[in-house]
């Protein structure tokens, strides 16, 4: 809920990221989800901790994976797999160091997406 939020554009980069209880009450969940949510999108490179001990939203994600244009199709016989970018896919991808990607290889073609927000369909064949 909280990335579909950064996704829609309701919490726009440099917006401060509420507190742990006020997520906690908001979501109808523990404190401790709360802050494992906001952990995760901080080591996403989404969310980040700024010299005044602030949260921040650092940069904008795509749509979650239920959304359209976010589920990657993987054709019969192709591999998927999950690695860091190089420097020059993360400079094209906007992404923030520490947030991997997924390939799709098929034969010599690979198609590099990020990992967080993306849903992979294999296709069967």
């Amino acid at each position: 809920m909280l990335r579909e939020r950064v996704a829609r554009g309701d919490m726009a980069v440099g917006d401060v990221v509420p507190s742990a209880d006020r997520l906690a009450r908001e979501f109808a969940v523990g404190r401790d989800t709360a802050l494992k949510a906001v952990r995760i999108l901080r080591n996403e490179g989404v969310f980040a901790l700024g010299r005044d001990c602030v949260v921040r939203v650092e940069r904008r994600v795509g749509p979650v994976p239920d959304a359209p244009g976010s589920v990657v199709d993987a054709p019969a016989l192709s591999v998927v797999k999950a690695r860091m970018p190089t420097p020059r896919e993360r400079e094209e991808l906007g992404l923030a160091d520490g947030v991997p990607v997924i390939v799709v290889c098929l034969g010599d073609v690979e198609e590099v997406h990020p990992a967080a927000g993306t849903g992979v369909r294999m296709s069967r064949g």
